[in-house]
């Protein structure tokens, strides 16, 4: 019966450690292979989202990982208006624009604190081919963001 009881708490310390390592938001948050890659990963705790036309919102109460909110598959380069804002509440987020070669630059960057709120508008050159802008949430991030671009889709996180 010993026995058994230690297999067995053996077996779910087992199973329970790949989900700590596994944090979506700390493994991917400055990982720009995978911030460039076409795959979204997130975990999502009470989160609400609005689009409407060339504008998405939303907030969270815990975002951890990434998503694409705006792409544009341009068939030249050109110049495309956004603007955006980011409140973080705890944790740290960031918006990137990736380009088509994969090359990740970041937009915005925000922690709670001193920086936990910041907005811009900013005139972005695409190159031919997709081009993609991610926001970004780290560990355990709580946020509120904004954004708009007068070209291309936007996205609701998760959609």
């Amino acid at each position: 019966m010993k026995v058994w009881k230690m297999i067995t708490a053996a077996g779910l310390t087992i199973m329970l450690l790949p989900g700590c390592a596994m944090n979506t938001g700390a493994r991917v948050y400055n990982d720009e292979k995978a911030l460039a890659g076409d795959y979204s990963s997130y975990n999502l705790t009470n989160f609400s989202g609005n689009q409407s036309e060339n504008t998405v919102s939303g907030s969270a109460e815990k975002l951890e990982g990434m998503d694409t909110i705006w792409e544009l598959d341009a068939e030249e380069p050109e110049e495309v208006n956004i603007s955006y804002s980011l409140t973080v509440t705890s944790g740290k987020a960031k918006l990137v624009y990736v380009d088509p070669e994969g090359t990740v630059s970041t937009l915005l960057e925000c922690s709670a604190g001193e920086d936990a709120g910041q907005s811009a508008s900013e005139i972005i050159e695409v190159r031919e081919g997709e081009n993609r802008i991610r926001l970004v949430g780290a560990e355990g991030t709580g946020l509120e963001y904004e954004f708009t671009a007068d070209k291309g889709d936007v996205e609701a996180f998760g959609d």
